[in-house]
């Protein structure tokens, strides 16, 4: 058996609670010039060691971007990003530098990720470049993360074609997970398949979790992920971060009529509607997002300080950060009440 290096010391690894993952006033743009669309803008956010962040918003709010960046998949054009307190998201290849410090990334659809070529067992230990050892070694490797997932040694020969989208997605974890990482960035993986196969799935990836002492930056639309699995909740709209704070306090609290609107969306058992924020109108466009406060043109407690004056990401009246002028002030909502998180661990 060969043995296994690193192709650089890997920084300390953070304990529970430390933080793991931090961006300050981080920026993604696409395009130049006048043309150019700013997808994240100024997002600043912790991830502590241990903890499943979950990033929430509508279609087109940002949130596959700032998983890239995350990731280094696309560059950062302003701000700052570590991990265990080493920059990334810059250099010449910040891809290469965050899967060897230990991030990955599962896609919403699998088959981006496979080879279509290739046994599945060869995808699985292609993310193991970094490590020093033989065909044997990465195969025998390989297998283990696909049994570890629920593939059976008896299926590592074959293609992805053979298989389920639910398997297709089970072999792309085992090959985030047989990369050894510390943090996995789950872009809306669960959300393309059913909703049975997709309850397996968030029970496995809780148990890798556990197993494997991993922390996970989800991004969803989905509502009932962030309450089965989130331990923090991040909300983007048009780019920006509008609320933050542990997943109770988020969707408890609601204190942006934004994260309202969302929460209202949600199905309840009674069919209850009354107090419920609907939002109005469409999404605006990134390339040209509104003045002020970018919810405003949708928002149905909008004053004239809106439209002018962008509110900041800040903690009022003893709650968590909430970027809108009137925290506090609005009136609760009946259906506020929601399902509580479970304890993720």
């Amino acid at each position: 058996m060969n043995r296994r290096t690193r192709s650089t010391t890997p920084p300390p690894v953070p304990q529970e609670g430390d933080v793991l993952l931090e961006l300050r006033d981080v920026s993604v743009s696409y395009g130049s010039g006048a043309d150019a669309v700013r997808a994240v803008d100024r997002v600043s956010l912790a991830v502590t060691a241990g903890a499943t962040m979950a990033i929430i918003g509508e279609s087109g709010c940002g949130k596959s971007s700032l998983a890239k960046a995350i990731c280094g998949l696309v560059p950062i054009e302003a701000g700052e990003m570590t991990f265990a307190g080493q920059a990334i998201g810059t250099g010449r290849d910040p891809a290469e530098l965050a899967g060897r410090l230990g991030v990955q990334i599962v896609l919403q659809d699998p088959t981006a990720g496979l080879d279509p070529r290739w046994p599945i067992w060869r995808s699985v230990a292609e993310s193991r470049r970094r490590f020093s050892e033989s065909r044997p070694e990465a195969r025998r490797r390989a297998v283990d993360a696909l049994s570890e997932v629920g593939i059976g040694p008896h299926m590592a020969d074959r293609r992805p074609a053979e298989l389920s989208g639910g398997q297709r997605q089970r072999v792309t974890i085992a090959r985030a997970i047989a990369a050894e990482p510390r943090l996995i960035v789950l872009d809306e993986a669960v959300s393309a398949l059913d909703v049975s196969v997709r309850n397996e799935i968030l029970v496995l990836l809780q148990g890798l979790k556990q197993r494997h002492g991993l922390t996970f930056v989800f991004i969803t639309h989905d509502i009932s992920v962030v309450t089965q699995c989130a331990t923090d909740a991040t909300v983007l709209y048009l780019g920006r971060a509008v609320e933050t704070g542990t997943a109770p306090e988020v969707l408890r609290g609601r204190s942006h009529p934004y994260t309202r609107a969302l929460l209202s969306a949600v199905p309840t058992l009674t069919g209850d509607l009354r107090d419920r924020v609907r939002m109005t109108g469409e999404l605006p466009s990134l390339a040209d997002p509104p003045s002020g406060c970018r919810f405003h043109t949708r928002c149905p407690f909008a004053q004239p300080v809106c439209s002018d004056v962008e509110p900041d990401l800040v903690i009022r009246a003893g709650g968590h950060p909430a970027a809108c002028h009137f925290v506090g002030e609005l009136r609760p909502a009946a259906s506020d009440a929601v399902a509580e998180p479970s304890a993720a661990g």
